[in-house]
């Protein structure tokens, strides 16, 4: 049985940036928040891959393991073939798409955070980031909302956090108006103005 790891619930998120806004430095906070989203990331990675590659992180010991006679297995013990893989994703928010690079930056960056500050940047850049066309099959290098040329779609929030594309959308604009900087409540407003209970399409307000 794949066991995925979920979304991250709303109120765990606004508890951490409304004590960061009120000066307090909750570590242990922090270090909740970021290991449920690094929980996350991991298994959308492991999704992603899997089906795209067809290869698997072990979601029980992280080893690499390769599809095999349609069936993934593990020296750990793991084992599932690839039709329960396929079935065990569906309708989960759990394929990475044009938004796998971020994942794997926060994956590979929030491990080496030591401090508070650096754990929240982590975070913060991670459910503040966008799918952006293409990032798939080449390396992200800008995704500036400011930049005209970088194509955004939906908001990785809506991989990470729970609810629906809307309600996530509706939080993070929420979320914006206790935190310190000043782009934040104008940059979520121009999505929900493009909301349409599909595709979301963002572009900066500056």
């Amino acid at each position: 049985m794949i066991k995925w790891s979920k979304r991250v619930p709303q109120a765990l998120i606004a508890k951490l940036y409304n004590q960061s806004v009120s000066g307090i430095a909750d570590d242990e906070l922090a270090d909740e928040v970021g290991c449920a989203l690094f929980a996350r990331c991991e298994s959308i990675i492991s999704a992603t891959y899997g089906f795209e590659e067809k290869r698997m992180i072990c979601l029980y010991c992280g080893k690499d393991i390769p599809l095999v006679d349609q069936c993934f297995t593990c020296p750990c013990g793991f084992s599932a073939t690839w039709e329960t893989f396929r079935k065990s994703y569906k309708g989960k928010q759990l394929h990475a798409s044009n938004a796998l690079p971020v994942f794997l930056a926060f994956h590979k960056n929030f491990p080496k955070a030591k401090t508070y500050s650096e754990k929240l940047i982590c975070i913060d850049i991670l459910i503040h980031s966008f799918h952006v066309k293409m990032s798939y099959y080449r390396d992200l290098e800008d995704t500036d909302p400011a930049n005209e040329n970088v194509a955004l779609n939906r908001p990785t929030a809506a991989n990470l956090i729970e609810g629906s594309l809307k309600e996530v959308i509706l939080f993070l604009d929420d979320l914006s108006a206790i935190e310190e900087y000043s782009h934040g409540k104008r940059h979520w407003r121009s999505i929900i103005e493009r909301a349409n209970g599909g595709e979301v399409l963002a572009k900066r307000v500056v």
